[in-house]
């Protein structure tokens, strides 16, 4: 009697969770169903929609670039100004424009320039005497002949001061010549910046361009890369970009297209363009400026690019299209009824689709219809927030 008394404890305790629950169900389900407790007619309720509003749809248009010094100055050895003479400068110094970086051995250079300062000062010299003491003319007593001397005199002393001006001139010029040539031995920096490399190991002999100094402005970094004849299309300068790197994934950077060639790189190699079968295309050289902080971004690296769009378009959920032969369609909810539109689309991303036509800001589309639904019948659904 003991154990059956227990097993009927047992049962009718299980009996009375199994009610609770049954209750339970029966009291969510409406709840779960809308807020009733009748049963609803199969396909008019379980919907969502989207108010239509404008919006920006993600870019499809993907670049890669290289961040690059917008302000640097490589210094190449000149064998035609003669043998190095000295570095100015060691790697890692700050440099203004118009600091001394490299100097050429200027001991002709200099021979030169003194040769024709003095030979244009001799002349200089000829034109005071003339100037100053003339020709002495020898007078005869009588007025005509008198006259007649010293005007030839006078003409005499005339041309060769013209041509003493003349001389002049050229050995001016001599002298502006050989100190440009002068001057030029010293080689000054153009950009404000750090110098990064240094070669004092040049050779007289070598055929290819040998650096000797090169200066990086650290602070103006851009990135440069190429667009391909399809991408022209799609890009404007004073777009926005954002730019990412793999070194460091979980950072961006903000930057604008400040140019865009009209003409294709004249170094480019043929190359396949990405989206097509086979074949090459011209590559067009652009230009990106940093609008963020650099951070930990670094000459050299490989950022992708993908250009924001910032043009305002009717956008609804991509699930909220329905393809019928060559038409499209949304569903849309007026007065708690179903209406079928047919609309026109433009660009898409993964969540949101462009319509060009058809539609209006405020509309209510179900965001994502059935076969059930029927034009002019009653349905219920319920908002849900706009990506």
């Amino acid at each position: 009697m003991f154990k059956t008394k227990k097993a009927k404890i047992a049962l009718f305790s299980g009996l009375g969770l199994g009610a609770v629950a049954l209750i339970a169900a029966a009291l969510l389900l409406p709840n779960a169903m809308g807020g009733t407790g009748q049963v609803e007619e199969a396909g008019t309720a379980g919907f969502t929609y989207q108010v239509v509003q404008e919006g920006s749809i993600a870019s499809s248009t993907l670049l890669t670039g290289t961040v690059s010094a917008a302000d640097e100055q490589y210094v190449y050895y000149d064998p035609s100004k003669g043998d190095l003479s000295e570095v100015l400068v060691e790697q890692g110094s700050q440099v203004e424009p118009g600091t001394p970086l490299i100097r050429y051995d200027a001991t002709e250079l200099q021979a030169n320039y003194d040769s024709a300062v003095r030979g244009r000062d001799k002349i200089g010299r000829q034109i005071y005497d003339l100037r100053t003491n003339g020709r002495t003319v020898q007078t005869t007593g009588d007025a005509a002949t008198d006259a007649e001397a010293i005007s030839s005199a006078q003409r005499s002393v005339d041309m060769q001061l013209a041509d003493l001006n003349d001389s002049y001139a050229d050995a001016q010029a001599a002298v502006d010549k050989a100190y440009a040539a002068l001057t030029e031995a010293t080689v000054t920096s153009t950009v404000s910046g750090t110098v990064v490399e240094v070669n004092k190991a040049v050779s007289k002999n070598s055929t290819t361009s040998q650096t000797v100094v090169h200066i990086v402005n650290q602070g103006s970094l851009q990135v440069t890369g190429n667009l391909t004849e399809y991408d022209l299309a799609n890009i404007a300068v004073d777009q926005e970009v954002k730019l990412t790197t793999k070194v460091y994934p979980d950072q961006a950077w903000t930057g604008k297209i400040t140019y865009i060639s009209n003409y294709p790189a004249s170094d480019q190699t043929a190359s396949t363009t990405p989206g097509t079968s086979g074949g090459t295309g011209a590559k067009y050289p652009f230009k990106i400026a940093l609008t963020s902080e650099l951070g930990n971004l670094k000459q050299g690296f490989t950022v992708n690019i993908e250009v924001i769009n910032t043009s305002k378009n009717i956008l609804v959920p991509v699930t909220a299209v329905v393809y019928e032969e060559e038409k499209t369609f949304v569903w849309t909810i007026v007065d708690g009824k179903a209406k079928k539109v047919e609309v026109s689309l433009g660009n898409a991303d993964a969540l949101n689709q462009e319509v060009t036509a058809g539609l209006a800001v405020g509309d209510q589309v179900i965001s994502i219809p059935t076969a059930e639904l029927q034009d002019g019948k009653e349905v219920e659904a319920y908002e849900e927030p706009v990506n």
